[in-house]
């Protein structure tokens, strides 16, 4: 297996966690590679890539680049920032998949990145320190994602423990609150944008979890849109199975014939085994009590049979 096999394997069969991190190494690849060619002729780009997808501080810059809020979460400066946020992102990110399972990362990492950079562009126009960065200030990376992930990690289960070099076996609730105050530090000494990103971020993912402790999962509209596309691929990847199976099953005499000598599949079981796997997905994504009065139906009716 190639590569790019490799990669394709890992981002179809891996899970939301490894999907992401190979978003992002992605889209730096491409950023990067788009712009080699006006650094080795030493021209000046036409575009600025990286500014049309960065959030900006400023109301008036922001709105025309309102996608930005979204955007700038997958856009990383150079290799170090990728790298750091890469792996806070994975060893972090484990630990929310076994504690909370893979369907809520996608959304603490989409939610946090946003809440963050909304608290950056609040700051930057609130206070007046700002006040002469705002119309020129921009905010790049997955490290408010990251520090969301964090924090709901840390949240969850305070007293697990990640090894350290030079410090051994470190409970992550004391790791977390390093990053927090470092962050406070920090904002003063450079990159204060970052820094108060990164302190959104934190509280989103704490508060993700105390409330999803509660009861209330800030992340079900996110689910409903998931389930539709979802539903939609799976329809979608239905026709085309079909299609190729027609295709092949007339490609020689001898094909055919050993499809003729097949048993056909059971469309009914088939029908009822994948909606019963969408319902169990739902169920993980959300709750039992997300499901409605003809999927709980469908479900007991299950459960009777022999």
């Amino acid at each position: 297996m190639n590569i790019w096999e490799d990669i394709k394997w890992q981002y179809t069969y891996g899970s939301n966690l490894i999907r992401l991190i190979l978003i992002n190494i992605g889209v730096f690849i491409i950023v990067n590679l788009i712009s080699l060619p006006f650094v080795l002729f030493s021209k000046t780009a036409p575009f600025d890539l990286v500014g049309i997808f960065s959030l900006y501080a400023s109301p008036h810059n922001f709105m025309y680049h309102p996608w930005g809020i979204f955007t700038y979460m997958f856009l990383h400066e150079g290799f170090w920032h990728i790298l750091w946020n890469m792996l806070g992102l994975y060893w972090f990110g484990q630990i929310v998949l076994d504690m909370i399972g893979k369907p809520k990362i996608v959304p603490i990492y989409l939610y946090g990145g946003m809440f963050g950079g909304l608290v950056y562009m609040l700051a930057y126009n609130l206070f007046p320190a700002f006040s002469n960065a705002v119309y020129t200030s921009s905010c790049i990376g997955a490290s408010a994602s990251v520090m969301a992930i964090a924090f709901a990690a840390a949240t969850i289960a305070p007293e697990y423990e990640l090894r350290l070099l030079f410090f051994g076996n470190v409970k992550i609730k004391w790791i977390a609150f390093a990053y927090l105050i470092l962050d406070f530090i920090n904002i003063q000494h450079g990159n204060a944008g970052g820094h108060i990103a990164h302190i959104g971020g934190a509280f989103f993912g704490f508060m993700y979890i105390r409330l999803l402790q509660n009861g209330t999962d800030l992340a079900r509209p996110f689910y409903v849109v998931a389930d539709y596309f979802s539903t939609f691929s799976a329809k979608k990847s239905k026709l085309k199975v079909t299609y190729k199976k027609q295709e092949y099953a007339y490609s020689s005499a001898q094909t055919k014939q050993q499809t003729n000598t097949q048993a056909p599949p059971n469309k009914e079981l088939v029908n009822k085994q994948e909606k019963l796997d969408a319902i169990l997905d739902k169920i993980n994504r959300s709750s039992y009590d997300s499901l409605t009065k003809e999927e709980k139906e469908f479900l007991f009716k299950i459960s009777q049979e022999d």
